[in-house]
């Protein structure tokens, strides 16, 4: 029976029937859940009040919406607002500003959320390349100038008071690249009240010694860090998942992973040298990959013919040699133009360890609309292929990873859990049908197996279809 208290004085929403896995790690129940405005109010044995519109979800499991972790949807979000690659995964938080990105302060970007009013929500890091080329322009390649990181110091604070969740580093591209680690400590200081997050100067044979970096900045800037993307990407340090978890665990780092064995990225990021005419290091940057047949060209404006083909390919097809192609491609998108390569590199056997680890999350490092298939189909693929299929993780544990474990991490107060009071970011979705169907020919298919995904209590998606209701916000780090 429900109390007399209980009497809302506006419209609200049961959800009635489903398998309740509140984000929590605790084990599954059977229990209903009551939405009034943005919040949940009430979970338990609930019955309908009158007028309350109620939604059958007996099969499905109810969950908190879940938290991408690294993601660059904001960039396509003002062109495709709805977000379906999102939301048909239940991505209900996109964590932006990833890999030292920044075009603009944190402020104009939550301004222009507000004004673009998506489908999902977005919470900002402040990009240390962004503000280093702010400051720097064009002339980065060198180690910076004191006078020029009190710059960037001062554009990082005003990020900071804006809401931002901390800072973010790309060093293994220009201009993040040419800075030293000192650089980094200096603005992590006035991030302390958040967090440091980086695309490490090497996710290869140097692993290792990036992450150890990215530990240093942590300490001594006095504030959590976290490994975007982890991965072994070469033969070097394939098998020594135990070196780097027993890293994270000494130094308590947290971390994010995408469920997929190949990275995307630009083709220069194959080799962390810039000597990029000597031949030698591109012999050693395809070796380490397992050949010129595991790199696919997946963006290329200045020949579009060639994208979806494999340097192999490319080679065979011009009688030249793979690394004359890569070569070329560095060359002439150096000053204008663009272009990405999805790269095979990484061994199942070490991403199903990260995967399992319980301080690292999940992320799809995927776009609106992206070249790999991670930005329609990571999310699904977790919950289809590591929980449902191999057992890896069980579904609360996934779940926890999806959702409370990063909103504890970022600080993104009221989320991440089914819980009395909180933003009701909620997901519906059948465990047995979800399912990804992206892949590299064919990136942006959509998932299906999500139902039901109500973002800031609004109903966004419903029988798996869009309702044209757009709810997402700025969500500011907690203070």
């Amino acid at each position: 029976m429900i109390a007399a208290s209980i009497l809302l004085a506006s419209p609200s929403i049961l959800i009635y029937g489903g398998l309740l896995v509140d984000g929590s790690g605790s084990a599954p129940r059977e229990a209903n859940v009551r939405i009034q405005g943005s919040r949940i109010v009430e979970i338990g044995a609930l019955r309908r009040l009158p007028g309350e519109t109620v939604i059958a979800a007996k099969g499905f499991v109810v969950c908190p919406g879940f938290i991408d972790a690294h993601s660059h949807a904001l960039g396509g979000i003002e062109k495709e607002p709805t977000a379906i690659s999102q939301l048909s995964q239940g991505i209900t938080t996109a964590v932006a500003g990833q890999d030292g990105g920044w075009s603009q302060p944190v402020a104009k970007e939550f301004a222009d959320i507000l004004r673009i009013k998506p489908t999902i929500n977005f919470a900002m890091f402040s990009g240390h390349g962004g503000l280093r080329a702010e400051v720097m322009g064009k002339d980065y390649k060198r180690v910076a100038t004191t006078a020029e990181i009190e710059r960037m110091k001062t554009l990082l604070a005003a990020d900071m008071k804006a809401g931002a969740l901390g800072l973010s580093s790309g060093l293994e591209y220009d201009p993040g690249y040419y800075s030293n680690t000192d650089e980094i400590v200096q603005l992590a200081k006035v991030a302390r009240q958040g967090m440091y997050i980086s695309h490490v100067r090497d996710e290869a044979d140097k692993a290792m010694d990036a992450f150890q970096e990215l530990s240093k900045i942590g300490k001594e800037g006095s504030l959590p860090a976290q490994i975007s993307h982890i991965k072994l990407g070469s033969k070097a340090v394939w098998n020594k998942t135990s070196d780097v978890i027993k890293l994270i665990e000494k130094e308590h780092l947290t971390a994010d992973v995408y469920p997929y064995t190949y990275w995307q990225s630009t083709i220069a990021a194959l080799s962390p040298s810039r000597d990029w005419e000597n031949d030698e290091i591109w012999v050693k940057a395809l070796d380490d990959v397992g050949g010129a047949q595991n790199v696919r060209l997946s963006t290329y404006t200045p020949n579009p013919a060639w994208v979806g083909k494999t340097i192999a390919e490319i080679a065979q097809t011009t009688g030249r040699t793979p690394i004359k192609i890569i070569q070329e491609i560095l060359l002439t998108t150096n000053e204008e133009g663009r272009q990405s390569v999805v790269v095979t590199a990484m061994q199942e056997s070490d991403l199903v360890k990260f995967v399992r680890h319980p301080k690292i999350m999940f992320c799809s490092d995927g776009s609106i609309g992206g070249s790999h298939p991670r930005g329609a189909g990571t999310f699904p693929r977790i919950l289809s292929k590591y929980v449902r299929e191999q057992k890896v993780l069980t579904v609360q544990e996934a779940i926890r990873k999806m959702t409370s474990f990063p909103a504890q991490t970022f600080k993104l107060k009221n989320r991440g859990l089914l819980k009395k009071g909180y933003i009701a970011d909620i997901v519906i979705f059948s465990l047995s049908k979800i399912a990804d169907h992206a892949t590299p020919s064919d990136s942006k298919a959509l998932s299906t197996g999500v139902r039901d995904v109500f973002v800031n209590g609004v109903h966004t998606m419903s029988q798996g279809k869009l309702t044209g209701l757009r709810a997402g916000t700025p969500i500011f780090r907690d203070r």
